[in-house]
């Protein structure tokens, strides 16, 4: 399989997850930051989730058996059972009808998979290894975790508040891609500090060489 790893916006989005136990936790774990409305049914649910659907809005929990029709007017499917026939179950249904399904542990019955994330705010990466071993993907993630600070949220605010204004006076795509670059440098040695004087100073100096070009 060729997975090509597309950034979709799915604030917002209905996502049901069918399984209550510690793998269908993980799943609301990872996607409850990205603002999905989850709807979770399991006949048995575990403490964690009931711990955090009260902590939201996003979650609703149903305690009973899957039904077919839960599936209807869902965005994205998650099976995550214990039971593998019940996974595939779920998978061949939302195939059937064209909904994105992802079957835990069994790449052969997903449309689409989870990445192993980084997130330092808008700064995300995904790592996977196309459902061959996850725990590669796992052990990627840490490698790159450890060498992508925290403070690079701050640096990825401060230059997209920035951004406009470099446009504004930067027309040459090149010369701003360079500005990019100089300004992420000069964060990444300060902490993801990004003042508007250093900003203002890389523009100037861009303006600068272009009249000596000229």
């Amino acid at each position: 399989m060729a997975y090509f790893p597309f950034m979709v916006d799915i604030s917002g989005q209905q996502c049901l997850i069918v399984g209550g136990g510690q793998v269908a936790l993980r799943k609301v774990q990872t996607l409850l930051p990205f603002q999905v409305h989850i709807c979770l049914v399991a006949p048995k649910i575990c403490d964690a989730l009931w711990e955090m659907a009260f902590n939201t809005d996003k979650l609703q929990l149903i305690q009973r058996s899957f039904c077919d029709s839960d599936v209807f007017g869902m965005d994205f499917v998650v099976a995550a059972t214990d039971d593998q026939s019940k996974n595939i179950h779920v998978s061949r249904l939302c195939q059937q009808i064209g909904i994105p399904v992802n079957a835990v542990d069994q790449r052969e019955a997903c449309s689409f998979i989870f990445p192993a994330i980084v997130r330092r705010g808008d700064l995300l990466i995904a790592v996977s290894s196309g459902g061959d071993s996850p725990a590669a993907a796992a052990y990627a993630k840490r490698k790159i975790q450890q060498n992508v600070p925290i403070y690079y949220e701050k640096m990825v605010q401060s230059l997209g508040v920035c951004r406009g204004y470099i446009r504004q006076n930067v027309p040459s795509a090149a010369r701003r891609k360079q500005i990019y670059y100089d300004l992420l440098d000069y964060a990444d040695r300060h902490g993801g500090e990004l003042p508007q004087t250093v900003v203002k100073m890389a523009v100037h100096a861009q303006k600068v060489e272009k009249e000596r070009c000229i």
